[in-house]
């Protein structure tokens, strides 16, 4: 044991010495490195137990925190030290209840601890005060608040799931998900699931990668009336926004597309402000926008089973020109072998809400081309994000 972690020091030495500034591969392979030595360092028994005592207690605790605005109040005071009885003052808690509770939350540094019960907002602290953060730490906990996977398993033979009218959310609620959270009555729900959707964006991006960009826009000479890009399911538009922005002189039209709840709810103001536009649409229709050059689905997806998968693929057929526009579906790959933490979580989280799943290489393919008349074009990496692009073209509709 003693050889193999000396070479996993050696290797995470000569990782950070070369540690490249902004590169996510540089940056991952040093993580992941590192992550090995502490899976090497910690033992069967500490790994148990912090799977079952440390991860869910942790959990509550943050939401509890998130909802008296804890981490707003700390992120707020300019990175001064605050006693827990100024934070409780603040927020109407117990004192000894947020005592307890901000001395568990340290232990993971979601806050720095200064002295006895007297605490610092950190990197951490201020992104969890973000109205992003606000909303995953909100949204899913409501998740698993409301499931209980064990039980739908065992009363289904454990069976894997693979329907919207057969898994562990629509057995517990007896509704899809969407339909139970933009309900009348529900706004808070929805609120947070924009806001996570919102929080999605974060790391590399796509459009910031120039060989991705060069591939799909240089030398086109796009005029005004060109559509550019249609966010088809692009909720309140944040992913076309930052697309607008990384870009603001590529001419051409930006559709943003969602069903009309979602359109009805969009900051049309800020759309505008960018030149793009905002249409109602179900993308389960024929796509009513004819030659755009990308037809662009953020994780879509990934909440639909194969079958309906198919379904939102060939509406979208109709308007495409061939030889000219692609679908782009961005999207987790799972790897084959060595996959990480977050691409098998979202699986497990679309699996029990939604009944679908994330999918790998060989599956996104399968699935793209079980259309007719659709083909995988290419995948693409971005720089090493566990979401890619799968760009997708017309069959036969020749060349650039």
């Amino acid at each position: 044991m003693a050889t193999d972690l000396a070479q996993l020091v050696k290797d995470i030495q000569q990782k950070a010495s070369s540690l490249v500034p902004n590169n996510e591969h540089s940056r991952q392979s040093l993580l992941q490195s590192a992550r090995s030595l502490v899976s090497r360092l910690e033992s069967p028994g500490e790994r148990i137990a912090r799977s079952t005592y440390l991860e869910p207690s942790i959990y509550a605790a943050i939401r509890v925190l998130t909802d008296t605005k804890i981490f707003r109040i700390l992120a707020e005071n300019f990175n001064q030290p605050m006693s827990a009885t100024q934070l409780a003052a603040e927020s109407s808690m117990d004192v000894r209840l947020l005592e307890r509770l901000l001395k568990h939350v340290a232990t993971q540094d979601y806050v720095h601890e200064t002295g006895p019960d007297e605490y610092t907002a950190n990197d951490i602290t201020h992104l969890l005060a973000t109205r992003e953060a606000e909303g995953v730490v909100r949204e899913m906990y409501s998740f698993f608040d409301t499931l209980d996977m064990p039980s739908y398993f065992e009363n289904n033979k454990y069976a894997n799931p693979s329907s919207k009218d057969d898994n562990p959310w629509y057995k517990k609620k007896g509704v899809h998900y969407f339909d139970y959270i933009f309900a009348p009555g529900r706004e808070r729900m929805a609120e947070d699931f924009h806001n996570h959707m919102r929080f999605k964006t974060l790391g590399p991006k796509w459009y910031e990668v120039p060989t991705i960009m060069d591939s799909l826009f240089k030398s086109q000479n796009f005029t005004s009336e060109d559509v550019v890009l249609v966010d088809v399911g692009g909720n309140t538009g944040h992913d076309i926004l930052n697309f607008r922005t990384a870009h603001p002189t590529l001419p051409g039209r930006l559709i943003l597309q969602d069903l009309p709840a979602a359109i009805q709810s969009v900051d049309t103001s800020a759309l505008r402000a960018k030149n793009i536009e905002a249409h109602a649409h179900d993308f389960f229709t024929p796509q009513p926008i004819h030659g755009a050059r990308v037809y662009y689905l953020k994780m879509v997806l990934h909440d639909w089973p194969d079958e309906q998968c198919r379904q939102i693929l060939t509406s979208l057929k109709p308007g495409m020109k061939p030889g000219w526009s692609r679908i782009l579906l961005n999207e987790i790959v799972i790897p084959e072998q060595g996959a990480g933490w977050f691409e098998t979580s979202v699986d497990m989280l679309m699996m029990a809400v939604h009944g679908a799943r994330e999918r790998r290489e060989s599956e996104w393919r399968a699935l793209v081309e079980g259309v007719e008349g659709l083909r995988v074009r290419r995948v693409w990496d971005v720089e090493g994000a566990v979401e890619k692009v799968v760009e997708v073209e017309l069959v036969g509709g020749g060349t650039e």
